[in-house]
């Protein structure tokens, strides 16, 4: 993997630049590792999006019954 480099405004706490390039690398590592284990996947872009749209369906609903404040668990 190559290099990238991140500049923050000189203003920014240091500490705070170095969180926001640990969160990129990080970030990243997770991104190639995601990578790694679909490499070998079948499933096209339009399957998952379909897949993803199912498992939202009807989530709202069970939030707010669940949630609500009439009381309904």
């Amino acid at each position: 993997m190559g290099d990238i480099v991140v500049r923050v405004p000189p203003t920014v706490d240091e500490k705070i630049a170095d969180l926001i390039a640990k969160t990129i690398s990080e970030r990243l590592k997770t991104l190639a590792m995601v990578n790694e284990l679909l490499k070998n996947s079948e499933l096209s872009e339009e399957d998952a999006i379909d897949l993803g749209r199912r498992a939202k369906k009807g989530r709202g609903k069970y939030l707010e019954g669940k949630y609500s404040l009439s009381g309904k668990h």
